[in-house]
């Protein structure tokens, strides 16, 4: 496992804790902020101004915890395999809570901005990073399509992993232009869609390469 501690996550951690700061210094004690869109795209989901702006921190505690865990149980060499695509979630789930960290600080300082776009592009960026980490990644117990086919052969796994990667960035550029183009009422199903469909697709192949292999 990579360390958790690295200068970009530590610039990230800065810049999210700053980001609390400056929203419990901007936002009016007493607001209420959205902390969940329903399928329309609206806010039906609210929480006084510090639960809203903790939120993201929590998210990040709670991730870096459990990884913080497993690397202190999983064998070495298990560890080993998933140091670069563990690593590569772990900066970018980061980086995912700033960005919902800064917005919640607009919304909550009267700034007209949509919660779900701007989710669409981070997500949109988030699969193309993920997409790009999948290839690379070996048999581990941290990160990816993790079965008992893709665990149990080398080569399934480095098959499954090069098409659900090639999918999470053609799904992210999707996500992208999506986001820029569509309003959040119909955006969030594209979401949703480009989110699971490569992961949902990766496990169906690694099951059908599997049946070939016995076959």
């Amino acid at each position: 496992m990579s360390p958790l501690f690295t200068p970009i996550r530590i610039a990230l951690l800065v810049a999210l804790v700053a980001a609390f700061a400056a929203g419990l210094a901007l936002v009016p004690a007493g607001t209420m902020l959205p902390v969940h869109w329903g399928v329309g795209g609206e806010a039906d989901g609210f929480l006084p101004r510090e639960w809203a702006l903790l939120m993201p921190l929590l998210m990040v505690l709670f991730v870096w915890a459990i990884f913080f865990v497993v690397a202190r149980v999983a064998k070495p060499s298990d560890a080993a395999a998933g140091r670069h695509p563990a690593g590569v979630v772990i900066t970018a789930l980061i980086g995912l809570a700033l960005v919902i960290e800064a917005v919640t600080v607009l919304i909550g300082i009267g700034v007209a901005v949509s919660m779900v776009q701007v989710l669409g592009l981070a997500l949109g960026v988030l699969l193309v990073v993920l997409g790009n980490a999948m290839p690379k990644s070996q048999p581990n117990s941290f990160a990816g399509i993790r079965l008992p086919t893709t665990l149990g052969d080398a080569a399934n796994w480095q098959a499954t992993h090069r098409l659900t990667g090639l999918l999470c960035i053609i799904a992210g550029l999707v996500l992208i232009v999506s986001a820029a183009l569509l309003p959040p009422s119909v955006l969030i199903w594209w979401l949703l869609g480009c989110v699971f469909a490569p992961v949902l697709i990766g496990v169906v192949y690694s099951l059908a390469y599997a049946r070939r292999q016995r076959a």
